[in-house]
């Protein structure tokens, strides 16, 4: 499992944004979220749920779950298991759902 400052840091890479924007938008102080990000205290509830907020991921994921950052559970699979012919079904599968979201991009 992850720790909080690890997934704070990395949400707040993606989302582009500094800790004075967290701060802002998620109406905690600037020394707090500096804090956290050092990981010298662990935020309340409350203060993971408005950070989770703000930076449009899930409080579990933030918190070090398992999960991706919306909150959907992580699922590993193991196609070592399948068959040849299982597997390549698999993968055909995923690559029709990978060319059809990006059609429907367009």
């Amino acid at each position: 499992m992850s720790e909080l400052k690890d997934r704070l840091k990395e949400a707040l890479y993606i989302r582009g944004m500094t800790a004075a924007e967290l701060a802002r938008q998620s109406g905690l102080d600037k020394g707090s979220i500096s804090n956290y990000l050092k990981g010298k205290f662990i935020p309340k509830q409350n203060a993971i749920a408005s950070m989770a907020r703000a930076l449009g991921v899930s409080p579990a994921w933030l918190m070090g779950y398992d999960l991706t950052m919306d909150g959907d559970k992580v699922i590993e699979l193991d196609l070592g298991k399948l068959t040849e012919l299982n597997r390549a079904k698999v993968q055909a599968y995923y690559q029709a759902l990978i060319d059809s979201q990006e059609k429907n991009k367009e």
